[in-house]
């Protein structure tokens, strides 16, 4: 084999190690692990399900008696286990699974647990303006002219900007914001209002609306933008 062939080949084995790499790494994140093995028959924080809710489920169990549990819950089950057998009598005697996870794979998820992790995880979740009721886009209305301040204390945006749905309020500084949902959606639309203004009042790094702020004006900035898009088309 030339020089050629044998860093080719070197170059595959090393990208199939690092691929393989990278999908152990994400099989055994506690997230994707609750999400994988968890989620169908658990809630956390929202009620039982098929078997209990899991929120604070680290603090009614010993940690050792948790990972031997998710392990087997049968072989607990069998040996007799008083909470084992009363979450088993409490359940219509449903069995668990086992699960074939490692102590430190089982630890990294009741740490996830603990920390609140799956209501972390839909907190960070950006919400979609098409999900906000008549009152979110009442309050982005408010916070838009002014009449409810922003959390950083930064300028409300009508002093810079205008929409067709307000047209006796608004600066000239910027542009008409009508359109501008239809332009960016969600996920472009929340960076740029995260952005601090030049005349916030803020830190430069500090964002200039807070995830629940962003949701509001983004209600409000697409309803604008339906009625601009209605205008348009004559209905």
């Amino acid at each position: 084999m030339d020089g050629k062939h044998r860093l080719l080949l070197l170059v595959v084995v090393c990208t199939a190690f690092q691929l393989f790499a990278i999908r152990n790494a994400f099989a055994t994140e506690p997230a994707t692990i609750f999400n994988t093995k968890c989620s169908s028959c658990h809630t956390f924080g929202k009620g039982i399900r098929v078997g209990p809710d899991l929120k604070g489920v680290t603090d009614r169990h010993p940690r050792p008696w948790l990972i031997a549990w998710i392990k087997s819950s049968d072989t607990q089950i069998r040996r007799g286990d008083p909470a084992a057998v009363s979450l088993f009598r409490q359940f219509r005697q449903q069995r668990m699974p086992d699960h074939d996870l490692s102590d430190t794979e089982i630890g990294a998820l009741l740490d996830y647990l603990k920390a609140g992790g799956p209501s972390n995880d839909e907190d960070r979740r950006l919400r979609l303006a098409a999900e906000a009721t008549p009152d979110d886009v009442r309050l982005g209305r408010r916070l838009f002219v002014g009449d409810t301040k922003l959390a950083s204390g930064s300028m409300a945006c009508v002093f810079c900007h205008t929409v067709s749905i307000e047209p006796v309020r608004g600066g000239t500084i910027g542009p008409n914001l009508s359109e501008v949902y239809a332009r960016y959606w969600d996920w472009a639309l929340d960076q740029r209002l995260k952005r601090p203004c030049l005349t916030s009042g803020s830190g430069p790094s500090a964002d200039r609306v807070v995830n629940a702020e962003s949701f509001a004006l983004r209600a409000f900035l697409r309803a604008a933008s339906s009625s601009e898009l209605a205008r348009a088309s004559g209905k």
